[in-house]
């Protein structure tokens, strides 16, 4: 970061520390349209330097009359105040999550902390000593289906430090108070990408490189911004290229097609008469009483047309110039999670493969109902004989994931090949390994839905005790391959020039060579615990004989004290024998 663009004050009392792995040490600010802007310089356990900002304001709070409405700018004066950004802001307005579907290395939110002014970005800037030219950003939209986004379950501190460009994390508003009207929660996507455009240079940042990436929904919304009019006609390069990772908006299930019936239901469910009724109630009321299933539709603005249908007729951004595709080995286990959540019990039978014909006719009907409507009939599918698991578990991973990857795939390329637009890198990734911090089930062998993410961000690296050498490996690629991709949109040479990769342990023998390494480190601990043990035993042995020294000493003056008593009482019956006998 250049010292220019940031002024740092420093602390006059010691470093702070706060949870183990970062050390608070000096005050960095900076100046933006949202004010003055006080964060943090921070040490992270590989000794690397971090700048974060916490809770950065990109548009006016969405309450009270803005309830439902898109995003307002900030108020002009906005750039003149002083602004603490330490703190990580509450969640927008949400159902809590699931704790059993959350993978351990994710920061779950146990207060369930949510307010409707969540309108905030997160800022992870690595501190580049002598740097010529400015970093590449990675705008990172987090979502797991348009009823749930958290970005504050990302911590974009390890993605920064190893991969030595800036992180934000963008927080926007989901389900009813996302999708009831307008999509608004995709004009505040819309609306970050601007603020960062405009204020990411005083970080240190080229607002020129700038990759999106997003998983699941976060994924869907990428695809819905590339083909926006929006993003096509807007004047400057919001971002110019695109990771897209398990997921495309298609289907029923993304877009809602009874949209304004759901409107109707939940105004009435209120006691209402209309949205404006809607605005006056308490958010958590709202939130209680519109269920799940909140999602974008296609409003003739934003969205016109499902992104395939918008690409194939050419609707794509000039801006972009690399995109990449990426998907884990187990995408279907997505619906594994999806039946943990709704119905544990279910989700035990599924694990243990003990799943009836009738039951699995049952579940792929809910599933292709959900995806295509009530219009889809079930014999349009024809399994091949597995197990019924095993057949599930395939069969979600195309209906959801796989095909439309592949066909966005199949399209981009005619764009590429059209020499009409900016388009010039295509690349897809899958990831075939399983994390030692994997919460997939045991009879899954390699990666599982949102594995890649959690490499990607190098999470393995915040919490060595439950990673180990392999998943440090992975995760290293990964986030090569991403730091790459977004500063050139190019490929690590390490990875040669084939545009599909494959995301694994390089080979047996280098997975052999990180055991043998992880188990040289665990041997040198059990060394280091055993001298320390046998100090301290031979410690105890020493105190136990001084003690048994002063012990037999004492009992010595003990022995020699009853011994004077004696002789002292024998004298004195003497004397008393001799007056007696005078």
């Amino acid at each position: 970061m250049k010292i220019s663009n940031l002024i740092i004050i420093f602390i006059i009392c010691p470093s702070l520390v706060i949870a183990g792995d970062y050390s608070i040490q000096m005050e960095p600010i900076v100046s933006t349209t949202s004010g003055r802007l006080i964060g943090q310089k921070t040490l992270i356990n590989n000794n690397d330097e971090i700048y974060q900002f916490f809770g950065v304001p990109y548009a006016q709070p969405p309450i009270g009359v803005n309830r439902f409405e898109r995003p307002k700018e900030l108020l002009a004066n906005a750039s003149e105040r002083l602004l603490m950004a330490k703190q990580l802001k509450p969640t927008c307005m949400q159902m809590k999550h699931l704790a059993k579907a959350i993978n351990p290395l994710l920061d779950l939110d146990q207060i369930h902390n949510i307010s409707e002014d969540c309108l905030y970005l997160n800022i992870y800037v690595p501190a580049v000593e002598q740097q010529d030219s400015p970093l590449p950003v990675m705008v990172w939209l987090p979502g797991e289906g348009y009823d749930f986004a958290d970005a504050r379950q990302f911590d974009g501190t390890y993605l920064a430090s190893i991969g030595k460009v800036i992180v934000v994390t963008v927080q926007y508003r989901v389900g009813i108070f996302g999708f009831l009207k307008n999509n608004a929660g995709l004009w505040d996507q819309l609306a970050a990408l601007k603020w960062i455009n405009q204020n990411i240079a005083n970080f240190g940042g080229n607002p020129d490189d700038v990759t999106v990436f997003g998983r699941f929904s976060g994924s869907m919304s990428i695809s819905i911004l590339l083909s926006s009019q929006h993003i096509i006609d807007y004047p400057v390069t919001l971002f110019n290229r695109a990771i897209l990772m398990s997921g495309i908006a298609v289907g029923n299930w993304v877009f809602d097609d009874k949209h304004d019936d759901k409107i109707q239901q939940v105004i009435e469910s209120q006691g209402c008469n209309d949205i404006e009724c809607l605005k006056m109630l308490p958010a958590k009321q709202i939130l209680d009483k519109s269920g799940h299933g909140w999602k974008p539709f296609i409003d003739n603005d934003f969205i016109v047309d499902e992104p395939l249908n918008a690409l194939r007729k050419g609707k794509f951004s000039k801006h972009v110039e690399s995109i990449m595709l990426g998907t884990n080995q187990y995408e279907g286990s997505l619906c594994l999670l999806k039946h943990l959540a709704m119905d544990e019990s279910f989700y035990g039978q599924l694990i243990r493969n003990n799943i009836s014909d009738n039951e699995f006719e049952r579940i792929i009907r809910e599933d292709l109902q959900m995806f295509y409507g009530d219009d889809f009939h079930f014999d349009n599918y024809k399994a091949d004989i597995i197990t019924n698991r095993d057949n599930y578990m395939q069969f979600c991973s195309e209906l959801l994931i796989e095909s439309h990857m592949r066909e966005y795939d199949a399209i981009l390329q005619r764009i590429y090949y059209s020499k009409n637009y900016r388009l010039h890198n295509i690349f897809k990734y899958k990831v075939d390994y399983k994390p030692s911090f994997s919460i997939a089930p045991e009879f899954i062998n390699s990666s599982i839905h949102g594995d890649d993410v959690l490499l990607a961000f190098g999470l393995a690296f915040k919490n060595p005790f439950i990673s180990n050498m392999n998943d440090k490996q992975i995760s290293k690629r990964m986030i090569q391959l991403f730091s790459q991709f977004t500063l050139d949109g190019s490929l690590p040479e390490s990875m040669g020039s084939d545009r599909y990769i494959e995301i694994k342990v390089e080979s047996k023998l280098s997975s052999n060579h990180n055991n043998c390494q992880q188990w040289k480190a665990n041997a040198i601990l059990v060394i280091v615990f055993a001298v320390i043990a046998i100090i301290f035993i031979a410690m105890l042995i020493a105190l136990s004989r001084t003690l048994i020294m002063e012990s037999f000493v004492g009992q010595n003056k003990y022995k020699k004290t009853c011994q004077q008593i004696k002789q002292l009482m024998q004298q004195q019956q003497q004397q008393q024998q001799q007056q007696q006998q005078c």
